[in-house]
């Protein structure tokens, strides 16, 4: 197995996350939060505590987990908020800030998951250039390897002698310079065709 065979077989791959585990953590923050929040009053303000919940779905989950602990973050601070008899001149200031809060918990948890999402894709692109680079210094290598010894070839069949073997010019380069052969013929070949066709 070639060097880079051996980097693309078995490729250093991140940790994996558990999805339920990250939704469990988040759901039991959330639900920490909002009861610290409630024991403290609204006098304390207790709102980016918030966010913890919210990034750790928008780092580790998908959009939609995200956008889902949000407004979940977004009903517990208006719940909190009511249950700590806080009061307003009017009622839809209440949901007025529930809804800010929301948005804010959604744009957060939106950008951590733009956020691990570039990571990923940089990761990826760097380890298919690591790839590529590798399988770059072994065909230079190969080429070299070649260049350096003497090609014996057939006279009369045209065949390369390789390792202690003879094989077909087409063979030698689609296993040693990963060429893609095709077939064809020559002016000259078809010519002479033509002159044994019509001796026939």
């Amino acid at each position: 197995m070639t060097a880079a065979q051996t980097r693309q077989a078995s490729p250093a791959q991140p940790v994996e996350s558990h999805p339920v585990k990250i939704a469990l953590v988040s759901l039991l923050t959330l639900a920490t939060v909002s009861y610290v929040d409630y024991k403290t009053g609204y006098e304390l303000l207790f709102f980016v505590f918030y966010f913890i919940p919210v990034g750790l779905c928008g780092w580790y989950l998908a959009w939609g987990a995200t956008f889902g602990m949000a407004l979940l973050s977004g009903i517990s601070w208006f719940l909190v908020d009511m249950l700590s008899e806080h009061y307003y001149p009017h009622e839809g200031f209440r949901y007025w800030n529930s809804f800010i809060c929301f948005l804010a918990f959604a744009i957060i948890g939106f950008v951590l998951h733009r956020l691990r999402q570039s990571r990923d894709k940089e990761r990826q692109v760097r380890r298919d250039l690591e790839r590529s680079l590798a399988e770059l210094q072994e065909f230079t290598s190969e080429i070299r390897k070649l260049q350096s010894d003497l090609q014996v070839v057939c006279a009369w069949t045209n065949r390369i002698k390789l390792e202690g073997k003879w094989v077909a010019l087409d063979e030698f380069l689609t296993s040693k310079l990963n060429v893609t052969v095709s077939h064809g013929i020559s002016p000259e070949a078809f010519e002479e065709i033509k002159k044994q066709l019509n001796r026939d």
